[in-house]
């Protein structure tokens, strides 16, 4: 295996199964009964989430901040549509093979017009796996994601997501199979769907290896992926806070009207500009601590003061800590 694919591999997984230990499990023996319960019993009318019109030709499934579990089918991401004069076009279609399903008949609600075209924002299973059911449903249907998204899949990466999918909602994803991108993408690419021009962008390592976030010019829309989180903080161990920072800095500059994260609510700039004011605090207090020659852990103590406003976010008890010594890593290694 390809050392440099195999180091993007590892933290993706280490990230995944952090996730997993939060996650609180039934006993061995009862797992499997109340998988087959929740699968028989929740159908697809009762699958409680919508699409809402964000902007023009445009509509977003805002998903659930819970990690997944039986009851969701491992979805947590924000679907996308856009509607074209050739078709509808998906952004991240969702994390397992029964949410795409639901997300489908949620979209014949919109139109019932053929899905054309997915794009995938990056290489974490949450916002792909769903792949599936869309290529069931339209098998000429072309597939986006960036080159290396494209190269990890192929080196296990999608395989790893399946296994943690499974996992984590015990049994209810079980059918779920690696549907990846067909058709490799890089920053700056622009894609014609019909009257729709879809610009991809890419400034190197954000989130992870593999992002890329998906202007639709004509609709001054950008999905994000999870380069920008609304209302939560994300885990970041498989990319980096200079290179998030980067990203986000170079997409406002496309001075779209609505944006589109990963997760959490759609908004302005200003939703952006929070999330990227969460990252400068914590690369600030991470590079202060550094030129005072303090330790890592010190990083802690100037980011529980700096970064106050965020303290109601999801996840950022457990991950301030974690992340102010990530940050002074990045900091110390570019001093080298």
């Amino acid at each position: 295996m390809n050392q440099t694919i195999k180091t993007v591999i590892q933290p993706v997984a280490a990230s995944l199964l952090l996730l997993a230990l939060t996650a609180c499990s039934p006993p061995a023996d009862t797992a499997s009964e109340k998988a087959a319960e929740t699968s028989s019993t929740q159908s697809k009318s009762d699958f409680p989430h919508s699409f809402e019109k964000v902007a023009k030709n445009t509509w977003v499934m805002h998903g659930p901040r819970e990690l997944p579990n039986p009851q969701n089918k491992g979805f947590m991401n924000n679907p996308g549509i856009v509607k074209t004069s050739a078709g509808l076009v998906i952004i991240d279609p969702g994390s397992t093979l029964q949410v795409g399903e639901n997300v489908l008949a949620e979209v014949k609600k919109i139109s019932d017009e053929d899905i054309v075209a997915v794009f995938n924002t990056h290489v974490h299973g949450d916002h792909w796996l769903a792949n599936q059911a869309v290529k069931a449903a339209y098998p000429d249907v072309k597939i986006y994601g960036h080159t290396n998204m494209l190269a990890e899949i192929e080196d296990g990466a999608g395989d790893t997501w399946v296994q943690l999918m499974d996992s984590m909602t015990e049994g209810a994803s079980k059918g779920t199979i690696v549907v990846g991108p067909d058709n490799a993408v890089e920053n700056a690419r622009v894609i014609k769907v019909g009257d729709t021009t879809f610009k991809i962008h890419n400034y190197g390592v954000a989130h992870t290896k593999t992002d890329i976030m998906i202007e639709v010019v004509e609709n001054s829309v950008v999905f994000l992926g999870d380069n920008v989180l609304a209302l939560r903080i994300p885990r970041t161990s498989d990319g980096t806070f200079q290179g998030n920072i980067t990203a986000i800095n170079n997409i406002l500059k496309s001075g779209a009207k609505t944006y589109v994260p990963g997760h959490g609510p759609t908004g302005d700039k200003t939703m952006v500009e929070a999330y990227l004011g969460y990252l400068t605090l914590v690369y600030d207090a991470a590079k202060k601590a550094f030129e005072e020659d303090l330790d890592s852990s010190d990083v802690l103590a100037i980011t529980k003061k700096t970064t106050t406003a965020y303290k109601d976010w999801p996840g950022y008890k457990e991950l301030l800590g974690p992340q102010g010594a990530q940050a002074y890593s990045e900091v110390e290694a570019a001093e080298f």
